[in-house]
């Protein structure tokens, strides 16, 4: 077996194609699979949900942990029963992402080719990453200090914060979750630069205009005049775009082809050059023949008289 045809094994062995469409499956069908992956989603937000009914003690401390002692209230009689299951069905939510993101990859794949779906599960495996990193900061770092500025920047003798434990949870959920978007900037920059190529010099000159809406997004989630805190807040988002351009810079340089790569583009041009010089001696051969039959058998050239 020739080293061409070894190559194109090797590579047909590593490389998987893409999954067929079936383009003769009705539209009921469709729906059916559909209906039957929600279902699996939903039985999936159950699950986790109930398994967070039987530590809800638990996940409640580790909620109101932030609010260092703060007392909150519910004003009706099914307030305390509400909190729960809201706190169980967020849980569950959460814990249920994972699954959420398969069935709809599953549902999708057959009309996207391998490598895009390879992409697309690097993209949410590192969008769960950036987002539980987000979600660890703002708990730890930036929930504490806005819950103490807002807490105690507007009381006096008569006004006292009361919060209800509903407005409380609502609250931690949509800081959690901005922390968790903050979070997923590089991952951003890098799909956007797959789709448009970005350019790593110009996102350095608009490098003023992130360092503004750092401090203005540290300044919403934690509104105090203090600059070490507004620093521990913008710092990390400044430092997450710095790494979304050096990931730009890395992805957009000349890529670096693969060994078996290699070897079929050299097999492949050893063949065109054969290929060439097949047909360039094809074609004096031919000119050769024609020159032949032009001149006659008896044909003798006089010799040119000047």
């Amino acid at each position: 077996m020739s080293q061409r045809k070894k190559t194109i094994q090797r590579t047909k062995r590593r490389t998987l194609p893409p999954r067929r469409i079936d383009i003769r499956r009705p539209f009921v069908e469709h729906l059916q699979e559909l209906r039957s992956r929600a279902i699996r989603v939903a039985v999936s937000v159950l699950v986790f949900a109930t398994a967070a009914y039987f530590v809800q003690q638990q996940l409640v401390n580790l909620l109101l942990r932030p609010a260092h002692g703060q007392h909150f209230i519910y004003t009706s009689p099914g307030g305390g029963i509400g909190f729960l299951f809201e706190v169980c069905t967020d849980v569950g939510l959460i814990l249920s992402l994972p699954v959420l993101v398969y069935e709809i990859l599953g549902f999708l794949s057959p009309l996207l080719e391998h490598n895009v779906r390879r992409f697309i599960g690097r993209c949410v495996t590192v969008s769960a990453i950036l987002g539980a990193l987000g979600v660890a900061f703002g708990y730890f770092l930036g929930l504490p200090l806005a819950l103490h500025f807002l807490s105690h920047q507007f009381t006096t003798s008569q006004i006292t914060p009361l919060l209800t434990i509903s407005e409380y949870m609502s609250f931690v959920t949509i800081y959690l979750a901005g922390s968790a978007l903050l979070f997923q900037i590089p991952l951003i920059l890098i799909i956007t630069s797959r789709i448009k190529p970005l350019s790593p010099k110009r996102l350095i000159g608009l490098e003023r205009w992130v360092i503004v809406v750092a401090f203005v997004a540290a300044m919403l989630m934690a509104p105090t005049v203090n600059i070490i805190d507004q620093l521990v807040i913008a710092g990390p988002i400044l430092i997450a775009y710095q790494i979304s351009v050096g990931l730009i810079w890395w992805t957009n340089r000349q890529p670096k082809r693969p060994k078996h790569v290699l070897e079929l583009m050299e097999s492949d041009r050893l063949a065109q050059a054969e290929r060439l010089r097949r047909a360039t001696e094809a074609r004096r051969q031919v000119l050769l023949k024609r020159t032949i039959k032009t001149r006659s058998p008896g044909t003798v050239r006089r010799p040119l008289v000047i």
